[in-house]
């Protein structure tokens, strides 16, 4: 009576690992779905360009590493229960012998083979589906791992940024700072009377200045024409000079010439050759004038 109870307790084994089935689907069915998630959250991460916000970035980040982690949880779950089906149905076959047949009923030995058979294909698409399982948590972890390096870096650039922006503030504060006072110095000398006497007294000595400026610039500007001019007229006073200095002494020249003529004839022209001589001292007299002259302008 006792190996009846046995018997019949087996098949409830078998029922609860049965139903156990649409539970494994369903996991099954909510990893992919988390893995389609996950693809899509990837690829928005890889599309999203470097002028969005910062902050859908890291939620979109913690997102991904939210169902990581929870596909992680999914297929574990699925290889314990996977587990737990097979020896699950290893006790129902492990029960099935020690049940006592009838004696006019005859054993049928081909239902246990093919039942055999069955655990098998089952056992190793479980043992591949593991497999695979294993091989997705494993990229999975890498993609985890390679997330937590570009949030990590995306964070310490954010710190930089944050400090440099710090910087930016307290020299922005300090110029402020600068401003008011320059301000506040600049009102104070308004409100004053008598640094605005002061200086009204400084604008007029400053319009002095620049008035005698302006005068001694024309001044200078005018004798630099007179300069010029006056330099001009003594180019042409020299040139004019050195002309009648040629004049005269052809003209030297000639009297001497004359006055060997006067000599070589008449002694009646005794005149004319004082008259001659006093004219030759007076063009010599001139000469050495002009000649002084030119002297001094070389």
């Amino acid at each position: 009576m006792e190996h009846h109870i046995r018997a019949f307790s087996s098949p409830l084994l078998t029922t609860s690992s049965d139903t156990g089935q649409p539970q494994d689907d369903c996991g099954v069915e909510g990893l992919a779905t988390n893995i389609k998630l996950l693809l899509k959250l990837i690829q928005e991460h890889n599309g999203c360009s470097a002028k969005d916000n910062y902050e859908r970035k890291c939620n979109r980040v913690n997102g991904m590493m939210f169902i990581l982690d929870e596909a992680r949880s999914r297929v574990q779950k699925v290889q314990s229960s996977t587990k737990r089906k097979a020896e699950l149905r290893r006790c129902n076959t492990d029960l099935r012998p020690k049940i006592p047949a009838p004696k006019d009923k005859r054993i049928h030995p081909d239902l246990s083979v093919d039942e055999k058979e069955k655990l098998r294909k089952e056992l190793n698409a479980s043992l591949v589906e593991q497999q695979s399982l294993q091989a997705m948590c494993s990229s999975l972890g890498k993609e985890k791992q390679i997330m937590a390096s570009e949030l990590a870096r995306k964070a310490q650039e954010l710190a930089e940024m944050e400090e440099f922006i710090g910087d930016l503030k307290a020299r922005n504060d300090t110029l402020l700072e600068r401003l008011h006072a320059a301000s506040s110095e600049l009102k104070e000398k308004k409100n004053s009377g008598i640094d605005m006497d002061g200086n009204i007294t400084l604008q007029a000595r400053n319009k002095a200045l620049t008035e005698q400026l302006q005068k001694s610039i024309d001044g200078y500007r005018s004798l630099k024409r007179k300069l010029r001019d006056i330099q001009e007229e003594n180019k042409e006073m020299h040139a004019t000079m050195e002309q009648m200095e040629v004049e005269v002494r052809e003209g030297i020249d000639r009297i001497h010439g004359f006055k060997e003529e006067m000599v070589s004839g008449n002694e009646q022209t005794n005149n004319i050759q004082e008259e001659i001589s006093a004219l030759e001292h007076m063009l010599e007299s001139l000469n050495k004038k002009i000649s002084k002259y030119t002297q001094k302008k070389t």
